[in-house]
């Protein structure tokens, strides 16, 4: 059973975009997203499929390139409803500078694997801290009108179910725990921050 649950927490991530995009599009806004956040998730998918196809761990590329495509997706929006000039700036930034770690592989004297290693461990990095900026920029703005609440209680789940996989396993890696330990923490951080602004009005 334990070998299902990787399957069934990428399916579980790959849900959680559903609803956050559904009411981007239903409010034809992406405020009070954080480009961020969104711009890791791209960069994080980005460094893990390249980690997966240069080991020829093709069964898991797939949950990337469909996350991957999602952030995107998202970001798309964000530049077609909300951002400006300097954002649009900011954005390229972004993306520029999390193409250049692969600009390592030119280095003939470093091994490619050393390289992919570093890449899907700067990944494990971005997917605990991902969820920050956005809290961050929740706690600045207040706005959460375009945020779904689902969500992140579906990022919070498949980070429970990665965590139980890894546990399961025979050896298991402290930096994969943490990497979970953190996505729950920084989850439950943002779904408490929405439950706040959103109960404001009623106490107001």
């Amino acid at each position: 059973m334990s070998e299902y649950l990787p399957i069934v927490s990428s399916f579980v991530l790959v849900l959680s975009f559903i609803p956050l995009i559904g009411k981007i599009r239903k409010n034809r806004s992406a405020s009070g997203v954080s480009l961020l956040m969104m711009s890791f998730g791209v960069a994080q998918s980005t460094y893990f499929i390249a980690y997966n196809v240069f080991f020829e761990r093709f069964f898991m590329v797939l949950p990337f390139v469909v996350t991957g495509l999602l952030s995107a997706l998202i970001l798309y929006y964000f530049i077609r409803y909300n951002a400006s000039t300097k954002q649009r700036n900011q954005l390229a930034l972004l993306l520029g500078a999390s193409a250049l770690p692969f600009t390592l592989l030119m280095i003939t004297n470093l091994a490619a694997s050393v390289v992919f290693e570093a890449l899907t461990y700067l990944g494990l990095v971005m997917s605990s801290i991902r969820v920050m900026p956005q809290t961050y920029k929740t706690l600045k703005s207040g706005d959460v009108s375009n945020l779904s609440a689902r969500y992140f209680s579906l990022q919070f789940l498949a980070g429970g179910i990665g965590l139980a996989a890894e546990l399961s396993l025979a050896h298991v890696s402290v930096a994969h725990v943490m990497m979970f330990a953190m996505i729950l923490l920084t989850n439950a951080a943002q779904l408490g921050c929405i439950q706040y602004y959103r109960s404001r009005p009623a106490l107001a």
